[in-house]
């Protein structure tokens, strides 16, 4: 958790040398003796917001510490750090997160925690709910700090809700919902150089989405749910707060005053920054290492085709620890060198979300070993991790509850003998959170799904 501010914070050790030069010769390995390049393509760019998108990990904070101590942050350009809370991380990822924001902003730097929420307002004639997002301080949610960030799975669960389905590795809509639109709508309202975020939604009590209405709507667009199914799966999401209330930046990071920058002028329109042709452009950097080549070019693939840059109109990525060849064992041997560091194993198993379906076979039996040696202990600052993400019992449920059981749903189904059910890894693998937590019980091992529960290698 945070330090108390009469607490010295020691100084970040063998830090990665970067220059801005042309000079330099790139590297063909990582060596952190010696002083790295880093090129702008365009000489623009240097002068664009510099905004780092921080996944709470320790390559993650490699690079955030390698670009603040090498001066390539500058508050005064609007440059900004976001970190996306899906509510499913480890307590330790957040308490990682702290320690980063507290150091990011000791320095000057605003740094922001985001989460994904709904609000209820009136669309082409119908009350529906809309995806939003909402600041959060570094403290968990409590009584006393109902600004502070959730860690049991509400917006997670709250994006399964409103969109009646989970995701899975073809459809990362938990990755498009909670952090690629969400830092797009920051950066939206961030841009337009205002104090805060304006208030959202209706302020009444009750719901006023009618949920007759919710369901022909579903039908007309192309759903075939049952009313009875699809309404439990929309009951969380329409128990949700109406409303986002009117937020201002100076409550939810030390040095986070609206900056002026006179290359907003005019790209600003109904309060929120406009991006693409004539509007705003930003740097993002992306912690991706050398080792991680089949990430990096599929990123530099996209942002190098505009046909494939839908929701990305303005950005120009940068991957700086790719560029100079760090792998992951030389970010380990980094933080080995602090006096602070990520207190879960190196391995990097219960990084991101806990039991995250992407993760594969292997990895999640990693995880649900280490959970369960961990079941029903307290975590300093959270309590019991009981019923949460960390709880693989909290992925069962919800896999039970917005998977697409087709059986129920009077789907019609060409093989009746192929799976029925579409749970977070699909319907052709057989696996499943319950099926996991069953064979780990058992000891049976997951060998026999390790060609099919593949962990994914792409990035966004």
């Amino acid at each position: 958790m945070m330090k108390n501010p009469t607490q010295v914070t020691p100084a970040m050790q063998a830090v990665p040398k970067i220059a801005v030069s042309k000079d330099l010769e790139p590297a063909k390995e990582y060596d952190p003796d010696r002083v790295h390049a880093f090129r702008y393509r365009a000489k623009r760019h240097e002068q664009l917001p510099h905004v780092v998108k921080f996944s709470g990990g320790r390559t993650s904070g490699m690079l955030l510490f390698a670009l603040l101590e090498n001066g390539l942050l500058r508050r005064e350009r609007g440059d900004v750090v976001v970190f996306n809370n899906t509510t499913c991380e480890h307590p330790e990822t957040y308490n990682f997160v702290a320690e980063c924001k507290q150091r990011v902003e000791a320095a000057g730097i605003p740094f922001f925690v985001v989460e994904f929420q709904t609000y209820e307002d009136a669309r082409q004639g119908e009350w529906r709910r809309i995806a939003s997002y909402r600041l959060v301080n570094e403290r968990p949610q409590s009584e006393d700090n109902s600004d502070g960030f959730r860690w049991r799975g509400e917006a997670f669960e709250e994006m399964l809700s409103n969109k009646g389905f989970v995701p899975n590795k073809f459809s990362r809509v938990c990755t498009k919902s909670l952090k690629l639109e969400v830092t797009r709508q920051f950066l939206r309202d961030w841009f337009a150089s205002k104090r805060g975020i304006p208030r959202q939604g209706h302020g009444l009590d009750e719901s006023k989405v009618d949920t007759d209405r919710l369901h022909r709507l579903h039908i007309r667009n192309g759903g075939g749910i049952p009313k009875d199914i699809l309404l439990a799966k929309k009951r969380f999401v329409l128990s949700q707060p109406a409303n986002r209330p009117k937020q201002v930046y100076q409550n939810f990071s030390s040095p986070a005053a609206p900056f002026e920058n006179e290359t907003l002028e005019g790209k600003v329109f109904g309060r929120k920054a406009w991006f693409g042709d004539d509007g705003i452009e930003y740097v993002a950097f992306i912690g991706l290492r050398g080792d991680e080549q089949l990430r990096v070019a599929r990123v530099e693939t996209r942002a190098a085709n505009p046909h494939a840059n839908i929701g990305y109109e303005g950005e120009h990525v940068y991957m700086p620890l790719a560029t100079m060849q760090v792998s992951k064992e030389d970010v380990n041997a980094f933080w080995q060198q602090q006096s602070w560091d990520l207190s879960l194993p190196e391995n990097g198993a219960l990084s991101n979300c806990v039991y995250c379906f992407l993760k594969g076979a292997s990895s999640l039996g990693q995880v649900h070993a280490s959970m369960e040696e961990q079941k029903g202990e307290a975590i300093d600052g959270y309590g019991s991790t009981l019923g949460t993400p960390c709880d693989i019992g909290w992925w069962t449920a919800k896999e039970k509850l917005y998977g697409r059981d087709l059986v129920s749903e009077n789907r019609e189904r060409t093989n009746p003998d192929a799976p029925s059910f579409i749970g977070f890894f699909g319907a052709t693998t057989g696996f499943s959170y319950n099926v996991l937590d069953e064979s780990v019980r058992r000891g049976d091992g997951l060998e026999r799904f390790a060609d099919s529960v593949l962990p994914c290698d792409c990035t966004e």
